[in-house]
């Protein structure tokens, strides 16, 4: 289970810090108005050549290698909600590097959401292994 733990945390991580640079880099890129194809490919190049995407996009490729390992390591009702953890660190780096402000009724619902996956990561989920997993078939 720790290296479940240590995987959803990193990728949670990376899946929070890579949102906050798409949003940085949507911010730059601006507000899409304009819905005539020259211009919706206009938009579309501004934003996947801008910087601040393409590494929010990386940082999100990391989030989903580290699921997909957490996924064959232990149960989707495991690996699934402790992808929630994002929340909290999404909201500190916002206020950090975005400066947004979080009402405290928003941070105690972050707070609710992260002891809600500390209490389903307390109950285990590892996987048995595939050749323990019965197969369905002809012999079934």
């Amino acid at each position: 289970m720790l290296r479940v733990l240590i995987a959803m945390t990193v990728a949670s991580g990376s899946a929070a810090f890579g949102q906050i640079l798409v949003r940085r880099g949507m911010q730059q890129v601006g507000a899409l108005e304009s819905y005539v194809p020259a211009d919706l490919a206009v938009y579309f190049w501004h934003t996947v050549s801008n910087p601040y995407v393409i590494g929010g996009t990386v940082l999100n490729t990391v989030f989903y290698v580290l699921f997909l390992a957490a996924l064959s390591w232990t149960d989707v009702t495991v690996a699934l909600p402790m992808t929630a953890i994002e929340y909290g660190f999404a909201a500190v780096l916002a206020v950090v590097i975005l400066k947004e402000v979080v009402s405290p009724l928003r941070w105690a619902g972050i707070l609710l959401v992260v002891l809600g996956v500390i209490l389903i990561s307390m109950g285990g989920g590892e996987t048995p292994a595939p050749s323990a997993v019965p197969m369905m078939g002809k012999d079934a």
